[in-house]
């Protein structure tokens, strides 16, 4: 486990459903029945990455609060030298899109979100 995945959140709310073996579909295991209703039904949160749009660094157990939508909560963060900007994986509601807000000693700082991966190769993602 870790600070983003861990006992009582599932990997669909992770972006790890690549990690669970789904077929056959006879094929029993532990917490199944849950994951498949979790499935059907739809993950209420999501893993996403941030981008401190200002000057900052982005720590874990921040909020992030998505307009009229909800919060979620950074789980892990720090400052990418590669990127010159601070950047943070977060759990929010599913519903998030391209913008957020963090909290960052008592202001609220805007945050960009984007698909989890910050650099590939060498080559910024973002």
């Amino acid at each position: 486990y870790g600070q983003d995945i861990g006992e009582h959140v599932s990997p669909l709310a992770s972006n790890m459903a690549w990690s669970i073996a789904w077929e056959p579909a006879e094929r029993d295991f532990i917490g199944r029945q849950a994951l498949e209703s979790e499935r059907a039904e739809g993950t209420a949160f999501k893993l996403v990455g941030l981008v401190l749009e200002e000057r900052g660094v982005l720590r874990a157990h921040q909020v992030v609060r998505v307009a009229e939508i909800g919060e979620g909560e950074i789980t892990s963060g720090s400052f990418s030298p590669t990127l010159s900007k601070s950047i943070a994986l977060a759990r929010v509601p599913m519903a998030t899109a391209d913008r957020a807000e963090v909290e960052i000693r008592g202001k609220w700082y805007p945050v960009r979100v984007v698909q989890p991966a910050f650099v590939r190769h060498g080559k910024t993602l973002i």
